[in-house]
């Protein structure tokens, strides 16, 4: 009886103990994403996509609130424009300068038909793409860097708070 007792309470201190892990495991790689630069030039990359804290834009709040402005903005399909921040140190415990295009988007689906109406959802992500200084795709499957881009990039995006009336003021000059 006492064993039992003992394994009891070590596994309630165990699973109740602070758990200070920095590994993320809820993302994925898009293998392949065509950016259009010119109506005649393209470039495939890979693209970080996560689910975001509060909307599809906490990415860009954070890169606004850690690297200031982007560089320039790149129109797309999303709901999102594509922010691009150029020669930024991402890393602490690495010198290189990386091009980082952040955006988002909501992808809404169909769900269930209650009394012949369709009902839907709606799924939202932050996404990332990264090149380093040599224009190396850093989320390419043989790139080493990677996870830890990926890891830094969210757990950034997860410490944004909801609203940012400076980043909103800078976006909406985007958007005109």
């Amino acid at each position: 009886m006492k064993i039992i007792n003992l394994l009891v309470i070590f596994i309630v201190i165990c699973g109740c103990a602070p758990h200070n892990s920095k590994t993320i495991d809820n993302y994925e790689i898009s293998n392949s994403v065509t950016l259009k630069l010119t109506p005649f030039d393209s470039l495939q990359v890979n693209e970080l996509r996560f689910r975001p804290k509060f909307d599809s834009d906490d990415l860009q709040k954070f890169m606004f609130n850690k690297y200031g402005a982007w560089n320039h903005s790149i129109q797309s399909d999303r709901k999102e424009n594509i922010l691009v921040w150029e020669n930024v140190k991402l890393l602490d415990d690495n010198e290189e300068l990386f091009t980082i295009a952040v955006g988002g988007d909501h992808e809404r689906f169909k769900t269930i038909k209650i009394n012949d109406h369709q009902n839907y959802g709606q799924i939202f992500y932050c996404s990332a793409i990264v090149l380093d200084s040599k224009g190396f795709d850093c989320f390419k499957p043989s790139s080493y860097l990677k996870n830890k881009l990926a890891t830094y990039l969210i757990m950034g995006a997860k410490s944004v708070n909801k609203t940012n009336v400076q980043f909103e003021k800078e976006k909406e000059k985007v958007k005109k």
